[in-house]
């Protein structure tokens, strides 16, 4: 997915919700378990952190929640139960929108908060 395509996208819409960052912090250690790469798995924590700091802009909280939500929902491009393949979309996502977040939490240097 390119970036510009997931800025129309309806993950971004969702991010908008005023629910949506709740249900990510309510959803995320569930996802946490389930997923094994610990590279990820620290990214996403350092930018659940970073949305909480009160530091992140109101563009960079509705980045951060949308990608979360996208990685950790089921029903994405490719459904994460198809083997490999459904973990492609995810990785696109997460290369793109967390590694610029996880940038900007490093600078401001987030503490990273066990969930």
């Amino acid at each position: 997915m390119r970036p510009e395509k997931f800025m129309e996208s309806k993950w971004i819409k969702a991010a908008q919700a005023p629910k949506a960052r709740s249900q990510v912090l309510e959803e995320l250690p569930e996802w946490i378990k389930r997923v094994r790469n610990s590279d990820l798995v620290a990214k996403a924590r350092r930018l659940k952190d970073y949305l909480m700091s009160g530091q992140s802009s109101t563009g960079d909280i509705i980045l951060v929640v949308a990608a979360l939500l996208y990685l950790i929902s089921p029903f994405d491009v490719i459904p994460d139960f198809i083997p490999v393949v459904g973990w492609l979309d995810d990785v696109a996502v997460a290369g793109l929108v967390l590694s610029y977040l996880d940038k900007k939490a490093r600078a401001m240097d987030a503490p990273v908060v066990d969930l």
